[in-house]
């Protein structure tokens, strides 16, 4: 993927890989050429074009599947999240939007929907979003989750003793799952970690994706200290710790550029 400057905004500019010779891909080649009207089948194939990164290719397929059952909400579901992948925002808010509608139950639909217009900066937007997802909170993995993205979307609207309300459901000892990264971040807004913490995290013992998550957390957080060139000193980090990593479809790392461009445009 190469990522080119376009006068005031950033976009990715994608260009046809060769597709690798792969059993997954193969065999849902296989299964949609003897049903191309089974919108189920069009949907693994583009699973399978998405786990080695051919985000167009698997966007493709799960467009096709929507031709097949356009009141599939789990098609638009991958479609968009493909399209967030493609720096497309507003092709997957579209997208998260109908399938909001037609599944107006789905805890991932809101939460990636928010993301979506978190990404475009319409924090209002990103807060509605957050919001109902926040309602269809049980586990506390998926609580962690969304309580991080929807306080930074609190705060940038300046909505604080809202914020501050969903860190108090944030405590000591929860278990994180898969969301440790996020965890850390939300244990530094409350004053618990301190940003040093996170940055001296050992990389033998974190993937690179939550290196790159933190990163933009601690970003994220001298930001809203007040502290913006060292705020976007880290995110440039998480930047180039995401180009050597191929952590570049991260939600951090997008973030982290939409966020440096904006500085960049406000010539901070």
């Amino acid at each position: 993927m190469s990522i080119k400057i376009n006068q005031s905004y950033e976009t990715a500019s994608w260009e046809r890989c060769e597709i690798p010779k792969d059993e997954q891909i193969e065999a849902a080649a296989a299964a949609v050429q003897k049903d191309p009207e089974d919108g189920d089948l069009w949907m693994k194939k583009g699973h399978a074009y998405a786990r080695l990164s051919l985000m167009r290719e698997a966007e493709e397929c799960y467009a096709l599947a929507i031709a097949c059952n356009p009141f599939n909400w789990e098609y638009y579901r991958h479609r968009a999240h493909r399209m967030l992948s493609c720096w497309r925002f507003q092709d997957a808010a579209a997208d998260f939007t109908i399938a909001a509608r037609l599944n107006p139950d789905d805890w991932n639909v809101f939460y990636h929907l928010g993301l979506s217009f978190f990404l475009l900066r319409d924090y209002k937007r990103a807060a509605k979003a957050y919001r109902r997802c926040y309602e269809l909170t049980d586990a506390q993995p998926e609580l962690i989750a969304v309580s991080d993205w929807y306080y930074m979307t609190l705060k940038r609207l300046g909505w604080d003793e809202e914020a501050e309300k969903v860190l108090d459901r944030i405590t000591e000892h929860m278990e994180p799952g898969d969301n440790t990264a996020y965890y850390a971040r939300l244990l530094m807004y409350k004053g618990i970690k301190k940003p040093e913490e996170l940055l001296s995290a050992d990389p033998d013992k974190v993937t690179d994706l939550e290196i790159v998550t933190m990163g933009f957390g601690i970003g994220n957080y001298y930001l809203m200290q007040g502290e913006k060139e060292k705020g976007y000193e880290v995110m440039e980090q998480v930047i180039r710790s995401g180009d050597q990593s191929d952590c570049y479809f991260a939600f951090a790392y997008l973030a982290s550029k939409v966020e440096l461009s904006a500085g960049k445009q406000a010539g901070v």
